[in-house]
């Protein structure tokens, strides 16, 4: 008998323990945005040189959040094309990788975020 409840009190301390313990879950991952100046812009300085920039002959100025903000489709659509395609973007130069690309697509997927 003595034996028996000495195996009920340790079993019920084991199972107390157990139950106590916690899974830890880890912490989740902030969801950071993109944004123009962060993001975008660097994109537009790097590949849009010169024309696109204050400054340069096409009207169309992406290094100013507002202009760019309002030609996105048009941007996209542009340096989604196909390089031998009229209209492609950059002109007379070499596509823009699949990384920027994929930044101005999240970009305007989050909202067209400023800062």
């Amino acid at each position: 008998m003595k034996s028996k409840l000495s195996f009920l009190v340790l079993f019920s301390v084991i199972i107390a323990m157990v139950s106590c313990s916690k899974d830890e879950e880890p912490a989740p991952t902030p969801v950071v945005k993109v944004t123009y100046n962060k993001n975008a812009k660097p994109i537009f300085v790097a590949s849009c040189t010169p024309c696109h920039l204050t400054g340069g002959a096409n009207p169309n100025k992406w290094d100013d959040y507002a202009s760019a903000k309002n030609k996105i489709d048009l941007i996209l659509d542009r340096v989604n094309r196909d390089a031998t395609a009229a209209g492609f973007m950059p002109k007379n130069g070499t596509k823009l990788p699949a990384a920027s690309i994929a930044i101005l697509t999240q970009w305007k997927a989050d909202g067209l975020l400023e800062n």
